[in-house]
């Protein structure tokens, strides 16, 4: 984790926005998954999606060390039972974020994210709210501040963490306006 959380949340859209969460703050939450669909890089077109991997529960703490930023734009879906076939062409537009927001049905899992720079913007649709708290436990240091885990799943303001400090922030995709007046 970063030294700050920028975190709202959507929930008519199962949505929440985040910056300073980084995807090795994610993957305990994912051990209990069978693994992740991965696309790094750009999302592709429809004529020609863009390449996504299988990464087994097994291989995912080899992910920590590598870091996700070199990758620039990427995006990651979890998956239970058996891993979808290489080919699959809605798993390809679900990571091309030209599916229906939310994870697959078809993989039985619990969230998809879209991800700039590991932990500059990070997009997360969820199944379940309890998941999505559970992440936020186990990856929000204390340190940061107290996050009213009730307001954010209400959905009414975004918040700051920093230093021991919460405070409302706006809402917003563009991340770049909220951390360039806050760092």
């Amino acid at each position: 984790m970063r030294h700050y959380l920028y975190i709202w949340h959507d929930p008519a859209e199962r949505m929440m926005v985040a910056s300073g969460i980084e995807f090795k703050d994610v993957i305990p939450a994912l051990l209990d998954a069978d693994g992740i669909v991965l696309r790094k890089g750009g999302a592709g077109t429809a004529r020609k999606p863009a390449a996504w991997q299988s990464v087994t529960r097994q291989q995912l703490p080899a992910l920590a060390p590598e870091g996700l930023y070199a990758c620039g734009s990427h995006a990651w879906a979890d998956y239970h039972g058996a891993p979808p076939a290489s080919g699959d062409a809605d798993v390809a537009a679900m990571l091309g974020h030209r599916g229906p927001p939310g994870p697959l049905p078809a993989l039985r899992g619990r969230f998809l994210a879209f991800a700039h720079d590991d932990g500059w913007y990070l997009k997360l649709f969820y199944a379940d709210w309890g998941d999505v708290a559970a992440l936020l436990a186990a990856a929000v240091a204390p340190a940061l501040g107290a996050l009213d885990m009730d307001a954010l799943q209400r959905g009414g303001d975004g918040y700051w963490l920093q230093d021991g400090a919460v405070q409302a922030e706006l809402k917003t995709h563009d991340i770049d306006s909220v951390l360039n007046r806050r760092l």
